[in-house]
């Protein structure tokens, strides 16, 4: 036990006015009184335990008031001592969920304006629950087959009464994940980190420890992460030189699970071309995102526009963004962050660019494209390109003739 000076907070309000220049002092002063502040706490963990119910008695055990400790074990009593009385008696009247009631009565002695603390201890009945962590499926990834254990499988043990974490277990080469012994209740156990190439299991597994010493044993399955981005772009087969020509471009998430820096990016062709203008479709999930574009000129990317929503389709004229003499923009580079499972384009976005009027006949304008996005720090990307033959005719072609 210990003793410590506490005061009383004072609810009365006190008014005052602030003239300019001038300082106000306003006077408050806490009176003293007595208190008793019970910490109730597990024995092994040290932890406060919620829910524990004592009853006070005054110096000839009569109940005064029974109490019950907050979340985090604590009980703060004061009023039933106003009277100005020394010595109560604390004794714990129902314990908590999974623990040995304690049933000696505690003697205390109370001194105007002092607070005493108590750590009180509960023992635990324990028990413990265990995770078997196995393939749903074969994983083309990893190459593990079904049914096979898995490692590295995170789990969070909650108890059901405070709603507090009580444990995390990881299942080791065997598969297998063990608590720490846990004091009888209901608990719910979920899976919080998949193993690398696996999916997070949703399953909340709701279990009860009933009697001392009882293992709880649970089966566990993850479908394997098949991860895949796909992305096309289509634009003309010909193109006359010196002429404008639009590239149409699909993008989608076709991964099984979410991915972490979705983007998608051009390429564009400077060596005979000019990017013009750029749509950027819409997409099938609500977020916001950027688009970033890179010159010649220009080893970083810059932000052309921000804080865009996926569901309108904007346009930006690339040929008004400011340049130096002989810089052009080369690269268009659109960062989604985080995307979920089936994420696509709807809207189709575009890509417009100009061609040199001086380029040769026949010669193969290549424009590429690609997307990615990660999960569990893997990159998984697709690439995408399309090769236009541009013409340019010398002399007038002959044209056939017609009539008679």
């Amino acid at each position: 036990m210990r003793k410590q000076t506490w005061t009383k907070r004072d609810p009365t309000p006190h008014y005052f006015e602030v003239e300019n220049g001038k300082t106000t002092v306003l006077k408050v002063e806490n009176k003293a009184f007595s208190g008793i502040i019970i910490h109730k706490v597990d024995s092994v963990t040290g932890e406060g335990i919620y829910d524990v119910k004592f009853l006070l008695y005054d110096a000839d055990k009569n109940p005064i008031g029974e109490y019950t400790t907050d979340q985090n074990g604590y009980i703060y009593i004061d009023e039933a001592l106003a009277e100005g009385k020394d010595r109560f008696y604390i004794r714990e009247l129902e314990a908590a969920e999974g623990y040995t009631l304690d049933e000696e009565y505690k003697t205390v002695y109370v001194q105007p304006g002092k607070t005493i603390e108590i750590e009180w201890e509960n023992v635990p009945i324990t028990g413990q629950i265990q995770i078997y962590k196995y393939a749903a499926e074969y994983n083309a990834v990893t190459g593990t087959q079904a049914g096979a254990p898995l490692e590295g499988a995170v789990f969070e043990i909650v108890q059901e009464r405070s709603g507090k974490v009580v444990d995390y277990i990881t299942t080791d080469a065997r598969g297998v994940a063990a608590s720490r012994p846990l004091p009888l209740g209901r608990y719910k156990i979920q899976e919080v980190t998949a193993p690398a190439y696996w999916q997070v299991d949703p399953t909340i597994h709701d279990v009860t420890l009933e009697f001392a010493g009882q293992i709880i044993k649970l089966s566990a399955f993850d479908k394997p992460s098949n991860l895949g981005v796909t992305i096309t772009k289509r634009g003309n087969a010909e193109l006359l030189a010196g002429q404008t020509m639009r590239y149409d471009i699909t993008v989608a998430n076709t991964s099984n699970v979410d991915l972490e820096n979705f983007f998608w990016h051009d390429r564009i062709p400077t060596d005979v071309a000019r990017a013009t203008a750029l749509t950027t479709g819409t997409y099938s999930a609500r977020l916001n995102y950027r688009i970033l574009y890179k010159t010649n000129y220009t080893a970083d990317y810059q932000v052309l526009a921000s804080n865009l929503l996926t569901s309108n389709n904007y346009s930006f004229s690339l040929n008004a963004i400011p340049t130096q003499a002989g810089e052009v923009v080369t690269d268009v580079y659109f960062d989604f962050g985080k995307v979920p499972v089936g994420f696509q384009s709807v809207a189709d976005p575009t890509l417009s660019v100009i061609v040199s009027g001086s380029t040769v006949n026949g010669y193969q304008l290549v424009n590429r494209a690609d997307a990615g996005g990660q999960y569990q720090g893997t990159w998984q990307t697709a690439q995408a390109s399309w090769v236009t033959i541009i013409r340019k005719y010398t002399t007038p072609p002959t044209l056939p003739k017609t009539g008679y």
